[in-house]
């Protein structure tokens, strides 16, 4: 049995990978530090090649797992970032994180199977050649005994993903939503011991050399995060079921915004430098 690869505010740490990627294509990060994230997620990983077959994924193969995987991908990114095409593209044409918190399909492009594969994983990454519209949606689910299993979807045709709001706007976003669930955090972290709330389980493990509005609309994420994480922990804390489960939801899709943004604003830096 697989679960997705979400627990409550807190997203799998796999949600990081578009990040690699993009500093690995696009930026001077070694391929080697690409390959120990992904081989560091797990002990053991599955992979399933499904839909259409694309450019990016002609050297991968189940058999070869998530390492086959990455080159055709870090290749599309590049090729793309160069400039070869022709397409002067911008980082939510070619490289999206997905999410899809409970009620908020914001961030899916209009193709059913790639919503149902982030909707059952609970997030993914799409990595789009503008030029022809090629894609390929990663997904990640965790199972009961710890295996990764990895979805990589071809999509022949696939629209751009919606482009999320910029840095500043994302962690404004953010501190509104916050404010909204002011009560119920206090209350969280009220409800347990002092020191409890252990920031550093939920820290972020980040590729070197991102922007520092970046790291900061990260590390705020992180932080919000461990805490309302113990709110999800107490269901009994705070006001009503019917009145805190929208607090929540809202919380919970201001946090996922944020992450997108901090993807787009972290690739859009590394393509102006590339």
């Amino acid at each position: 049995m697989t679960t997705p690869a979400i627990q409550g505010t807190a997203l799998h740490p796999a949600w990081a990978l578009p990040l690699f990627l993009l500093r690995t294509a696009w930026a001077d990060q070694p391929y080697d530090s690409l390959t120990e994230y992904v081989s560091g997620l797990a002990d053991a990983h599955l992979m399933e090649i499904v839909g259409d077959r694309v450019a990016m994924l002609d050297d991968a193969s189940p058999a070869g797992g998530p390492a086959a995987l990455m080159p055709g991908l870090v290749a599309g990114l590049r090729r793309v970032g160069s400039g070869a095409d022709g397409v002067d593209a911008r980082t939510p044409e070619v490289l999206s994180l997905l999410t899809a918190a409970p009620g908020d399909s914001s961030s899916l492009p209009p193709v059913p199977a790639v919503r149902a594969d982030v909707a059952a994983a609970g997030c993914g990454v799409l990595i789009r050649d503008p030029a022809t519209g090629q894609a390929v949606c990663v997904t990640i689910r965790r199972t009961d005994a710890g295996v990764l299993r990895w979805r990589a979807r071809g999509v022949a045709e696939c629209p751009m993903a919606p482009q999320p709001a910029g840095a500043a706007a994302a962690q404004a976003e953010l501190g509104r939503a916050i404010v909204e669930a002011a009560d119920l955090i206090e209350r969280s972290a009220t409800a347990v011991s002092p020191g409890s709330v252990d920031v550093h389980a939920h820290v972020t493990r980040l590729p070197a050399g991102l922007p520092s509005r970046v790291l900061e609309l990260i590390d705020r994420v992180d932080r919000v995060e461990a805490i309302v994480s113990v709110a999800l922990a107490l269901p009994g804390v705070g006001a009503d079921p019917a009145a805190r489960e929208p607090v929540l939801r809202r919380l919970i899709s201001a946090l996922d915004a944020a992450r997108r943004s901090a993807v787009a604003a972290a690739g859009d830096a590394a393509l102006r430098s590339a």
